[in-house]
């Protein structure tokens, strides 16, 4: 969810890393050793129960029980830790998760290709769960706590550590590490469903917990059962569709990974945008389609022009463009004339054309007007 295309400039030592790029591996980096630092007292903490529970006589399946109830209250004690001055699992829990909503800011201000609305609801389920989980002792002390925060973590440790990778390097299809990478798009399928799981035991024991329920006062129990229930609901449709999204991200990252080397270009082909530090050539159409339509339109109308030249988000917003270019052709026969032929000129001179031994390289109206091999 969280990740930029690293910068690049010209030379060999690979991507260059801005202060951006900088700020992002630093937060992917914090996150990461949060995560796995719950992991570290979460996991001694857990063995430390079930040993001292089969001793006293549990079956196995009752000690797991009773040893999930325990690991929200993990301490560097109950880990076999010493001294007892780093701080607890729920206090790093509640921070390390809580820091996830800047994850919303990232999308919302362009950092990272994530859409805003589907990053906002995947962060914000988990800080529900989280505000459940800290303000009701039933949810505490029940063995789903243990299962989602295991799940969290073990999700997080390498989806993290991914995103740090991906970002030095400067490709996280193809130079990622392969377990790393493997782990990224892999580990879902059993940890999405056991996350889900001990999250819905969350919302389900705070709506049963009184302590949590009294949080609005007496006279609103009402009101926090309806917002801790509403979201077991909302997850019954929702789960299998973020899952069945997750089989397809996983299946597109590894086609593109081990995916052949495209042919070299030759004939009509998109310019060059962007050459890569290793010398590969990048095809981007979106600064070609921005000067295509800005040239279209500053036809007839200038001002829309440069509005296309500044628009920053052009995946979504290039429609309203397209529409006001549609509606500047509409005003008269002379004004459809100007922008279409605006635009096609601009195509022309913007598109090039490689020969088939792909050793001469023109603009596309260069090899229109030439003679032909």
């Amino acid at each position: 969810m969280t990740m930029a295309a690293p910068s690049t400039t010209k030379g060999s030592q690979g991507p260059a890393l801005g202060q951006k790029d900088f700020y992002l591996i630093l937060y992917n980096a914090l996150c990461c050793i949060g995560w796995a630092y719950i992991l570290a007292l979460g996991i001694p903490s857990f063995i430390s129960s079930v040993a001292s529970a089969t001793s006293s006589g549990e079956s196995i399946v009752e000690a797991l029980k009773t040893a999930g109830r325990q690991v929200y209250a993990a301490t560097p004690a109950s880990a076999g830790w010493a001294p007892e001055s780093t701080p607890s699992l729920a206090n790093v829990l509640f921070y390390v998760q809580s820091a996830a909503i800047l994850e919303i800011v990232h999308a919302a201000i362009g950092f990272v290709r994530s859409p805003v609305f589907v990053t906002t609801l995947q962060v914000g389920s988990r800080i529900v769960a989280l505000h459940m989980i800290t303000n009701s002792p039933n949810a505490q002390s029940q063995w789903g706590a243990a299962l989602m925060i295991f799940s969290w973590a073990l999700v997080e440790v390498p989806r993290y550590l991914f995103y740090v990778t991906a970002i030095v390097t400067g490709d996280a299809t193809k130079k990622t590490p392969f377990p790393l990478f493997w782990l990224r798009y892999s580990l879902f399928a059993v940890l999405y469903p056991t996350g889900i799981s001990g999250e819905l035991s969350v919302f389900i024991s705070a709506s049963k917990c009184n302590t949590f329920l009294s949080l609005l006062g007496e006279k609103n129990k009402s009101i926090m059962y309806w917002y801790a229930m509403v979201f077991p609901i909302i997850y019954a449709p929702g789960a299998l569709p973020m899952i069945l999204n997750m089989a397809s991200n996983r299946k597109n990252a590894f086609k593109k990974r081990f995916a052949k080397p495209p042919p070299p270009p030759r004939g009509l082909v998109w310019p060059v945008t962007e050459t890569k530090p290793n010398g590969e050539e990048v095809r981007s159409s979106t600064p070609v389609a921005k000067e295509i339509l800005a040239a279209a339109i500053s036809a007839v109308n200038p001002d829309l022009a440069e509005k296309v030249r500044k628009e920053k988000k052009w995946r979504f917003g290039y429609v309203k463009h397209l529409v006001a270019m549609v509606e500047s052709q509409c005003k008269s026969p002379e004004d459809a004339l100007k922008v279409a032929n605006a635009g096609l000129n601009k195509a022309y001179s913007l598109f090039q054309f490689i020969s088939k031994d792909g050793s001469k390289t023109t603009t596309f109206a260069g090899a229109m007007s030439a003679k032909n091999d």
